[in-house]
């Protein structure tokens, strides 16, 4: 049975006789009161041994201080990353996932066979962002940095400072031929062995997202690159390399959403709303940070979210390691059942370790050299799973490893990102017009900006054109802005002879590359509220236009519980 011990009576127990001081330290900071029950004393027991025997100690209290600014203004916050699995970081209150009663193991955050400082990761409001690491800076003052990133040439920026460094000073449009700038075959020759010559080297500095270091001292003064902005000489690589304490404060326009909405954490969010389920189920998605993206519209239409735990799935499987590997089609070919599917990073370091036999700390190991390529680790691997399977069973598990170099999500970050899509859906199923009008202040989008305003007007909102931007001639054609109907009927789909017929106004578009084929994916709004995604290959654009409003037909297909169509012809 699970109770708990109140953290000012920590002295009188056994915890004082059985931890060293800096735990003992890191135990006094808590937030949560101390569990009693066995499962998470045990599992506090190993986490107190890795973080002291490792000396991450300095790191979890460097974590809280940033965590005491955020909580005493009431800033909403969201934990990315694996640090969700550590139960000492929920104790600490940052994390709002409890690991236990989540089933989250802690070997991807940190384990025995990891030396590196732990990841923890946190995601503020867009637009407090740089006040915090100001006020951060105060409470360790000359100890505070932001790191740097080395941005390296490629074959385009070393082909233009080549054409530079040869002597051409004028205006370089974004596409040009080199022999109209050098006409002497021998001139271009140099140029382009220049630029061959400049790709993978260094071209300048620029600033980390979000990156942070605290020094156990001050800063050293051969360090800074820009004092004026606290950035230092350092990159990601180079503060592994040293071991220093790195957190990573970032930016979430979700979050900004949701602060003008309410000050309620993400994790206080009830985790089965019916309001919340029905309208994801309608696939409902825009507006939702993480979520709008058309894969993630239809995977949300094909699993009718119940509960967040649903979402946090469907954010994990349209990751490329999952969706890619074909993992994402075997979920909903087997219904969820079956065979094991490996989704996250825990489902692939179960994988190994029930392939070899191994401990979780051995198989995370394994999955981390599989995930960076490093040969002498896929060897180690290779060579214990001989002694273990047979022929057929290494076949298949190698085949299911080689997709672990493309990204996945580990559980902790897919429930984290999960309550944050959830919250804010709650409060678009409840107060659309508060909703929009949060989104439209605060949200970065996929879709183009008139989207989210039109859905600002259907649910109630007024928004005068003036302070909002001038709408495309084809808006102020059709009437759009300010008519009840958003198109006129000749502007809807119909079918005719198995023949689609579309026309609408751009609502987002992107470009793929699949089966060496130059793709462009797009949604185009057919209706008030409805719209359509489109599938068109490259080559029948002509001029690389950049398309407003689009008209065609084509053929609707239907994968999962979402149509699309796939253009034949544009009119």
């Amino acid at each position: 049975m699970q109770g708990y011990i109140s953290n000012s009576d920590l002295h009188i127990g056994l915890i004082d006789k059985k931890y060293s001081k800096p735990v003992r330290a890191l135990i006094h900071r808590f937030l949560r009161p101390y569990p009693t029950g066995m499962e998470y004393i045990r599992r506090l027991d190993q986490e107190y041994k890795i973080i002291e025997q490792k000396g991450f100690v300095s790191t979890f209290h460097r974590v809280r201080d940033l965590l005491e600014l955020i909580k005493n203004q009431n800033i909403p916050h969201v934990l990315r990353g694996s640090a969700a699995s550590s139960l000492v970081c929920y104790q600490l209150g940052i994390s709002d996932i409890d690991p236990i009663q989540e089933k989250i193991p802690l070997t991807r955050f940190m384990n025995w066979c990891r030396d590196t400082q732990p990841d923890i990761d946190l995601d503020v409001p867009h637009f407090i962002r740089d006040n915090l690491i100001e006020q951060f800076h105060e409470i360790h003052p000359n100890k505070v940095a932001r790191i740097s990133n080395k941005v390296m040439y490629k074959p385009k920026s070393a082909m233009r400072e080549a054409i530079r460094k040869f002597g051409y000073r004028k205006f370089l449009p974004r596409r040009y031929k080199l022999s109209d700038i050098f006409p002497d075959p021998y001139v271009r020759k140099n140029v382009q062995h220049y630029a061959k010559s400049l790709v993978g080297k260094q071209r300048q500095w620029s600033l980390h997202c979000g990156g942070l270091i605290v020094f156990n001292d001050k800063v050293p003064n051969e360090l800074w690159l820009k004092p004026e902005r606290r950035q230092i000489l350092l990159d990601k690589y180079d503060v592994e390399e040293q071991n220093l304490i790195k957190i990573d404060l970032l930016c979430n326009r979700g979050l900004s959403q949701l602060w003008s909405l309410s000050s309620m954490p993400v994790s206080e969010y009830p985790k089965d709303d019916r309001l919340a389920s029905e309208l994801l189920c309608r696939g409902e998605v825009i507006g939702l940070t993480q979520s709008e993206s058309r894969t993630m519209r239809k995977t949300i239409l094909a699993l009718q979210p119940k509960n967040v735990y649903d979402v946090a799935l469907a954010l994990a499987l349209i990751r490329p390691a999952a969706a890619d590997g074909g993992r994402k089609a075997a979920y909903f070919r087997s219904g969820g059942k079956g065979k094991r599917q490996i989704i996250t990073d825990e489902d692939a370091i179960e994988y190994i370790s029930d392939s070899l036999g191994c401990s979780m700390d051995f198989a995370d190991k394994y999955r981390r050299g599989w995930s960076k390529q490093q040969p002498d680790i896929m060897d180690e691997f290779l060579n214990r799973l001989q002694g273990k399977r047979d022929s057929g069973e290494q076949s298949d598990i190698i085949t299911e490893l080689r997709h672990s170099p493309k990204y996945s999500y580990c559980r902790g970050h897919a429930l984290s990102y999960g309550q944050l899509v959830w919250a804010l859906a709650y409060w678009k199923a409840r107060e659309p017009q508060k909703f929009w009008i949060a989104t439209i202040k605060n949200c970065n989008s996929s879709y183009r900006r008139w989207v989210h305003r039109r859905q600002s007007i259907l649910a109630g909102n007024y928004l005068y054109n003036g302070k909002q931007g001038t709408p495309m001639f084809q808006f102020e054609k059709t009437g759009w802005w300010d008519g009840a109907d958003f198109l006129s009927n000749d502007f809807g789909c119909e079918d005719a002879d198995g023949v689609t017929y579309f026309s609408g106004v751009v609502a987002n578009s992107r470009t793929i590359y699949r089966f060496k084929k130059k793709l462009i994916l797009m949604s185009i709004g057919v209706g008030n509220n409805q719209y359509r995604d489109l599938i068109i290959d490259k080559r029948i654009f002509k001029g690389g236009k950049r398309w407003n409003f689009i008209e065609g037909c084509g053929i609707t297909k239907r994968q999962f519980n979402s149509e699309y169509i796939e253009v034949s012809h544009l009119l």
